[in-house]
């Protein structure tokens, strides 16, 4: 007989955030999510600086997902 691994991810969204985008980050750890999510609010939404703030707002956004 066969288990099945539910593997699950963290996830947050652009639109989770308030932003009109379609952007979803997901990871393994919220670091993770948090890293990337950041990397495409400077590249895709010119912030030049993520402000401790966001990160806190951000970060109890994220949310366990099984699949992104």
């Amino acid at each position: 007989m066969l288990k099945e691994v539910l593997i699950m991810v963290k996830r947050v969204s652009c639109r989770d955030v308030g932003t009109d985008c379609d952007f979803v980050a997901c990871a393994k750890t919220e670091e993770e999510v948090l890293r990337i999510g950041a990397e495409h609010a400077r590249t895709h939404h010119n912030m030049t600086e993520i402000s401790k703030e966001m990160q806190d707002k951000v970060r109890s956004l994220i949310r366990d997902a099984e699949k992104c």
